[in-house]
């Protein structure tokens, strides 16, 4: 919101400085961002009349003028195209200042000018507010103007503009009326503020309203005839640019004017185009309107419209439509002031990317009962400045709408602030911003008017009890605890960390990817069918719906990466992923998942041409790894799996105690040439189901100094038989001198029995507490083979 200072002391008799209302303001809640001096760089303006204009002799662009500044006449050269003889301008005399500028005698082709004739954008005014017949020249006067005036005083730029940032609850805040509110609390003072009701005796209107939508609460529309459409007086003008919006035509400016001062948006139709009926409802599928901006747009059934009975003429609380746009020949016209749904504005406003200061307010929502004074308002300007001006009955179509009461005892305030103010006080607080307050011995009952919305409940009123006696004025006290214990991370926290640690070591990036992806992306790579979690409104459809896996985003960071030739990558990612349940009232499950994903070459020593491809083993030591941290490798296994987008040779499921944990693999190769990726192996674990065990704790043991033995076993197994259960068989035997069983060669062909498949095992042997004889190593390994044989191996 960017407000006048000028214009708060028009209605606020306010003694501080710019400065000191500014933190006034921020301390009683409302943020003040900035303080923008509009005559910080200007001096020296004044106002002066075209009295001779000719041609340069040496430039066919630049024109020779004698201009009146009344105390001299001075010769300017002007290359403006729009300057011309008789007109009243901006003249900035010789040692006046203009941003980033001093201005001085100049000679031009030879013709000395002895100063400047000024655009807006030249006094440091944006693009955007500068009226458009002005955006590509001088700004020219509209009406006579005494020359030699102060343009710095006639333009209201002596002014300073507060920007204030408003919260999404504090709607109310989006006003002129609403921070004339809050600054005659903050300083105790009443304000000239005046609240115009539309009571005048009209004649009769033929003018009729419907409404056919829940989405509009209440609309009031006012024929007023006699009109004539000019440019605005000087200031309304400067109002408006001072404020952020542009000058376009007197009904416009009072329409925006009224926005500015009481935060209810309205629109002005061109009643001969629009005739005498209104319809509100919802767009029929496919139905189009060309608005405003000259763009056409196609209607969604969601979107509110107002209709001349017939066709959409106005997206409402959005934009208006060009076919009853206001212009020249505008004679008659009809006023539009009306409640929508916040809802339903930002639906619309969203999906036709649409936004305005009038969306703006309807999103955050208005006064429910501003429409009739607003209407009044406009009604008072549009007679002001058009005498000729005659307004018919008002058609108003309204709901009830109560205003809310909040019973609140003064224990109760006292408690939730930490102060001690008696009820009188506090009634003398909610007295000061306009509200209805009766007192019933401790306790208040709080009539809370429909400007603050986000007043609802007992705490927003102990909350406005607290900005406004000061924030600063409340006792500083230390929290009392009956029992206080000392802050830390979790033991769950904890480990995660140490998980990062250990793959930042080996040589992992760590990442972070967007909770929100697409549709399609939410559920790719996931074992289990599971309910979506999607947003009812979204920025964009790539980030639509909340995330089931990992693997997506880690894959778009790969695919990032490869294109910017970074092509030997390790990427870790520990973050939740979300589970819906088919009911909207119920909050997603969220679960916290690890995932890795590598590709490109494990190491590269150029100066020896070593190298070696990234494989599916590397990533499953890096796997195994983060299960050696917790000391859960004993209960880890792994079995061959077809899953969506993985390579079916090259894919394993992840069993932890026999419950399906997450999976390992490549990625298919389709679809690894869809991303342009080369061979690339991920992994996804679900951490809540290991890390949800009590306190899994890493193993440590100590390393024996003695040697250990290894022998190998070559052996036929069945070809659907897996090493697994071989590993299990032998670990399972009742002698500790086993330690380990290693894989290291597999056979299946030509030279081998029908159903058969030869694999060679090594089995390796080891005492803590001596170095083993061979007697003992070959009793223990004639153990082995005997359990083997009982299993149904051959032994070759």
């Amino acid at each position: 919101m960017l407000l006048s200072y000028n214009w708060l002391k028009e209605l606020i008799d306010i003694d501080d400085s710019v400065e000191k209302l500014a933190d006034k303001i921020t301390r009683g809640g409302l943020e003040v961002e900035e303080l923008i001096k509009l005559d910080k760089d200007l001096s020296g303006l004044v106002v002066g009349y075209v009295k001779e204009k000719e041609k340069h002799p040496d430039a066919e662009k630049l024109n020779i003028c004698s201009v009146d500044v009344g105390d001299e006449v001075l010769q300017i050269v002007c290359g403006a195209t729009n300057v011309s003889k008789g007109q009243y301008v901006i003249v900035a005399k010789v040692g006046a200042k203009l941003p980033g500028l001093k201005i001085k005698k100049a000679k031009l082709r030879g013709v000395e000018s002895q100063g400047m004739i000024c655009s807006l954008k030249e006094l440091g005014l944006s693009n955007s507010v500068v009226p458009k017949n002005s955006q590509e020249g001088i700004y020219v006067f509209n009406k006579p103007i005494q020359v030699g005036s102060d343009v710095i005083e006639l333009l209201g730029l002596n002014d300073t503009i507060i920007d204030i940032s408003i919260t999404p609850n504090r709607a109310d805040a989006l006003s002129i009326r609403g921070i004339v509110y809050e600054v005659a609390t903050l300083y105790n003072k009443k304000s000239n503020f005046k609240e115009i009701l539309n009571n005048e005796n009209y004649p009769a209107t033929n003018l009729n309203i419907e409404i056919e939508s829940e989405n509009c609460l209440s609309y009031c529309g006012q024929i007023v005839n006699n009109i004539k459409i000019e440019e605005s007086p000087l200031w309304l003008q400067s109002k408006l640019m001072r404020a952020g919006i542009r000058p376009i035509n007197n009904i416009v400016d009072i329409t925006n004017y009224v926005l500015l001062e009481y935060g209810q948006p309205m629109h002005a139709f061109d009643k001969n185009l629009l005739g005498e009926k209104i319809l509100v409802r919802n767009a029929k599928e496919n139905e189009k309107i060309i608005t405003l901006d000259g763009e056409e747009r196609e209607l969604l059934a969601t979107d509110l419209v107002i209709t001349d009975g017939t066709l959409p003429v106005a997206l409402a609380g959005v934009m208006g439509g060009a076919d009853t746009e206001i212009s020249e020949k505008t004679t008659s016209i009809v006023l539009e002031s009306a409640y929508f749904s916040p809802l339903s504005v930002r639906k619309t406003s969203a999906y036709h990317n649409l936004r305005s200061e009038s969306s703006t307010r309807f999103e955050k929502g208005i006064d429910t009962k501003l429409q009739l004074l607003a209407l009044g308002r406009a009604v008072e300007l549009i007679k002001e400045l058009c005498p000729e001006a005659s307004p018919e009955k008002i058609v108003a179509l309204e709901k009830e709408n109560k205003e809310k009461e909040i019973v609140v005892s003064t224990a109760y305030i006292n408690n939730y602030i930490g102060i001690k103010l008696t009820t009188k006080e506090i009634a003398d607080i909610l007295l000061s911003l306009n509200f209805i307050v009766k007192i019933n011995e401790e306790e208040l009952i709080i009539t809370v008017p429909t400007r603050r919305p986000d007043i609802t409940i007992k705490q927003d009123i102990a909350e406005e009890v607290a900005r406004l006696y000061g924030y600063d004025n409340i006792p500083s006290t230390l929290p009392k605890f009956s029992n206080s214990t000392k802050g830390g991370l979790t033991y769950k926290q904890n480990l995660v960390r140490e998980i990062r640690k250990l793959y930042v070591n080996l040589g992992f990036s760590d990442t972070i990817n967007y909770s929100l992806v697409s549709d399609k992306e939410a559920s790719q790579f996931t074992l289990a069918k599971k309910e979506k979690v999607a947003l009812l409104m979204p920025m964009s459809e790539n980030h639509s719906t909340l995330r089931q896996t990992l693997l997506s985003g880690l894959l778009n960071t790969v695919v990032y990466n490869k294109a910017r030739r970074n092509e030997n990558l390790k990427l870790l990612e520990i973050g939740k992923v979300f589970f819906g349940s088919g009911d909207d009232n119920v909050q997603p499950q969220e679960e916290l998942y690890i995932a890795g994903a590598i590709t490109g070459k494990e190491q590269v020593t150029k100066w020896l041409k070593e190298e070696r491809k990234i494989d599916f083993y590397d990533l499953k030591a890096y796997l195994e790894l983060l299960f050696v941290k917790l000391g859960l490798q004993e209960n880890i296994s792994y079995q061959k799996a077809n899953i969506d987008l993985m390579h079916p040779g090259r894919t394993a499921k992840v069993f932890y105690n026999d419950e399906e944990i997450g999976f390992i693999g490549e990625i298919h190769p389709t679809y690894a040439r869809d991303l342009d990726l080369e061979e690339t192996y991920v992994f996804e674990i679900n951490l809540d189901k290991i890390l949800s065990n009590d306190k899994v704790k890493p193993t440590y043991f100590e390393i024996s100094k003695y040697p250990r033995v290894s022998r190998d076993i070559a052996m036929l197994i069945d070809e659907k038989d897996e090493f697994k259960n071989i590993e299990k068989l032998i670990k399972n035997i009742p002698n500790k001198l086993i330690t380990n069983i290693e894989l290291f060669d597999i056979y299946q062909g030509i030279g081998l029995p029908s159903g058969k498949k030869s694999i060679a095992i090594t089995v390796f042997y080891n005492d803590k507490e001596k170095t083993l004889t061979e007697e003992e190593i070959t009793k223990v390994h004639s153990q082995v083979i005997d359990e083997l044989v009982k299993y149904g191996v051959t032994i070759r």
